[in-house]
């Protein structure tokens, strides 16, 4: 009785563990290879399984726009909370990208603050977040490689065409921070329907010295690449770590 009644004064604090832990974001985009004109939906993705998992929360979302292939920002009409229509105007490749208000997540012994050590009693950790996510659509007969950083704090730029992504091929993908390649960070990637589980991935590798991991696409469909990584925050009174987490999506035919 006494080790049932310890569990459940712990779920809540094991939840919250694990979703300050892997909480992503991600972009479902129904056709990342449309004609100019056609109107494209794009779903936003949040939590732990990929495609689909929960519903972000209200507030959270900062921004949800597109690049054309001049680096020209293009506003994307949103038509509910989670959902965002985008009408492409001429061929070229586009950047979808979306990004959660930053943040701090502070863990103490009474639980998880959203707020930085300053303030606080009891902490045990803290980490300031930036969760990104970016896609890629490849509209009419364009030929350009979507390989121009966007400007991110860390970003994943695929190095091959998405229209010849095709299943058993490799997808190399170059992962930059604050500009320069970031040499052995963790890789995972994983495609709907592998699992089922949270924090569940297909398969995972690291970036070679030049910032460059190679992706086994092993199946079609819907994928989703993944990059976390963190740094010393500069000010230790306030918080611990700067933690960046960041989702590439893409179809496989």
């Amino acid at each position: 009785m006494k080790n049932r009644f310890l569990l459940f004064l712990l779920l809540p604090f094991c939840f919250s563990a694990s979703l300050a832990r892997a909480h992503s974001l991600w972009l479902n985009i129904d056709d990342d290879r449309p004609e100019a004109g056609q109107k494209v939906q794009i779903e936003i993705g949040w939590g732990h399984k990929f495609p689909r998992d929960e519903v972000i929360k209200e507030g959270f979302l900062n921004e949800v726009y597109a690049l054309d292939s001049k680096g020209a920002r293009i506003l994307i009409k949103q038509v509910s909370p989670t959902e965002f229509e985008f009408v492409p105007t001429a061929q070229g490749c586009y950047a979808i990208l979306a990004n959660i208000h930053p943040g701090f997540l502070s863990k103490t012994t009474e639980g998880y603050k959203l707020q930085p050590k300053k303030g606080l009693e009891n902490v045990v950790s803290c980490f300031r977040y930036d969760i990104r996510a970016k896609a890629v659509m490849n509209v009419g007969d364009s030929v350009k490689m979507p390989d121009q950083p966007v400007g991110d704090p860390l970003e994943i730029i695929p190095l091959k065409h998405g229209r010849h992504l095709k299943q058993g091929e490799i997808l190399p993908v170059k992962v930059i921070y604050n500009g320069k390649a970031l040499a052995f960070a963790d890789v995972r990637a994983t495609y709907a329907g592998f699992s089922d589980q949270p924090n569940t991935f297909a398969l995972s590798t690291k970036t070679d010295k030049d910032g460059t991991a190679r992706i086994k696409l092993l199946e079609k469909g819907s994928w989703l690449v993944n990059v976390m990584y963190e740094v010393p925050y500069p000010d230790k009174e306030e918080c611990d770590n700067y933690r960046y987490n960041y989702s590439f999506t893409f179809a496989v035919q």
